[in-house]
């Protein structure tokens, strides 16, 4: 496994984590790494070659389908009849989550 894909895999690693801080934090680590040709390179290779042990886009996407669920989880578990403020940093983080869901789509898309 490349360099690259190992930064990829520990990032995805983290984005399952548990705690919601270590997830936030990884986000632009993300984002980086998507950003990198040669992880798109070899995200492209492995998804071309369909080896089933192989970090691939669809991997990828069920890490941050994940991901998604677990924040959106989390944004409903809290108080329904909370502050304005607190609705409108609720909406925000959903725009966030789901931003950075597009943004993995873009990428893949660009590169197939």
């Amino acid at each position: 496994m490349s360099l690259a894909l190992h930064d990829l895999l520990v990032c995805c690693r983290r984005l399952e984590n548990e705690k919601a801080v270590e997830r936030r934090k990884e986000v632009e680590n993300f984002k980086r790494l998507l950003r990198d040709s040669e992880t798109v390179r070899q995200l492209d290779r492995n998804s071309d070659s369909k080896q089933g042990k192989q970090l691939n886009w669809d991997a990828v996407f069920s890490v941050l389908q994940k991901y998604f669920q677990k924040e959106i989880k989390n944004l409903q578990q809290t108080k329904p009849n909370a502050s304005a403020s607190t609705q409108t940093m609720r909406q925000k983080k959903i725009q966030e989550v789901g931003s950075l869901v597009k943004y993995f789509i873009r990428c893949a898309n660009k590169s197939q």
